[in-house]
Formats: C-alpha cells, sequence, structure tokens
C-alpha cells in the first residue's frame, strides 16, 4: 500500500528528466497513447521541461524522490489567434494507477492555466481510451471531434477525439491581454494550486 503523505505535486525541474523518461518510454514503445514513434533521451525530456516551463506549467507527482505521474500544457497551434489556447498531456506509472494522482495533477494543472488566463483547454486522445476520457470528461471536458484513421502506429491506422473545456469567467483578452507566462506568474498563485492539489492527493 502506498504511503499518500510520501506523495506531493509539485513543479517539474530537468532533474526530473530521467524519472520522466522511464514513465514515458513504455508509451513511445508499446502503444499507441502517444504518436511518438522514436524515444527521446534524458538531455531532451530536459530540455522539454526547460522550454515549457518558460510559458506552461509542467508539473510531476513524486513519491518521496521518485516520479510517479506528471502532466503539462502546452500550445496547441503556433498562429497568434490560438494564443488563449493550451494542449494538455498526461502520464502515470503503471504501478500507480487508482490512487487519485491524475485528479491531483489536473487539478493544480487547470487552477495555474485559469491563473496565467488561459481560455481554452484540449486532449488529443488516441482511441480507445476510456480511462482518459473519463478522467477529462469529470473536469468538464467534452468530445468535439473524432480524426478518424487519421495516426498510423504499431501496424494500425487509430482514431483520435478532441475534447475541450473552456475556462468559465475566464480572462477577456481585451482587458487582459495576453496569458502571463509561467515564469512571471505570482509565487503564491503557483505554491497554492500545488498545495491543494497535493492535499487532496493526501487526503487531508
Amino acid at each position: 500500500m502506498t504511503e499518500k503523505n510520501d506523495l506531493l505535486i509539485r513543479l517539474a525541474t530537468p532533474e526530473d528528466s530521467e524519472g520522466v523518461l522511464r514513465i514515458y518510454e513504455p508509451f513511445v514503445a508499446d502503444s499507441a497513447v502517444t504518436f511518438t514513434s522514436s524515444i527521446p533521451t534524458a538531455a531532451e525530456i530536459a530540455q522539454q521541461i526547460r522550454s515549457t516551463e518558460a510559458q506552461f506549467p509542467y508539473l510531476v507527482c513524486t513519491k518521496g524522490d521518485e516520479v510517479i505521474g506528471y502532466a503539462y500544457a502546452n500550445t496547441v497551434r503556433p498562429r497568434e489567434a490560438y494564443r488563449w489556447n493550451a494542449e494538455l498531456s498526461i502520464y502515470l506509472d503503471d504501478r500507480f494507477h487508482r490512487l487519485g494522482i491524475a485528479t491531483a495533477l489536473y487539478t493544480a494543472l487547470l487552477q495555474i492555466l485559469r491563473s496565467q488566463g488561459y481560455v481554452n483547454l484540449y486532449a488529443v486522445i488516441t482511441l480507445p481510451n476510456d480511462p482518459s476520457i473519463a478522467l477529462h470528461r469529470h473536469f468538464g471536458f467534452k468530445e468535439i471531434g473524432v480524426h478518424e484513421k487519421t495516426g498510423y502506429k504499431l501496424g494500425e491506422w487509430r482514431d483520435v477525439v478532441w475534447m475541450h473545456y473552456r475556462i468559465e469567467g475566464a480572462a477577456d483578452p481585451q482587458t487582459h491581454g495576453l496569458p502571463t507566462p509561467l515564469a512571471e506568474l505570482r509565487k503564491n498563485e503557483i505554491e497554492t494550486a500545488l498545495g491543494m492539489a497535493t492535499a487532496l492527493l493526501r487526503g487531508v
């Protein structure tokens, strides 16, 4: 049984790259959850964390010193009109399902994105993936379309569903301008979101 007091939700650092890679590698090699086919290096993951956190949250769940799950946001499309949108990704260590880790990670991720001023959040999910769809529905995401046979991996054409969540009461771009980069967001807003998620995870 996992001791939940050992669990923590925090911002990722480049030093987490080996732990993130350990989780991600089997998804690349053995599944169509990600359409990536080449396993990245730890150095590439470290650079991804650095570049992501200049603008977006990249979160890890740790048990002691071990990374057991992670979630992050990133750009949906590069055009300027899409700058208020973000695409979300989440991966868990297979040994730590059903502990509320995904819920805790998304609780923090969505709260930080709200504080930054993002409006539209998207998830792109290879089918079938009932647990991921259920997680996103729990947070209010709705299916908005299926791209049929859009990705070819492991010898099969794969369907992908797009899910969307619009943040209620999101900042008005005309009034508030562009989303605040993560590096410029007030530390107490980040710490509050992480603390709330960790407390949820520990059942405090």
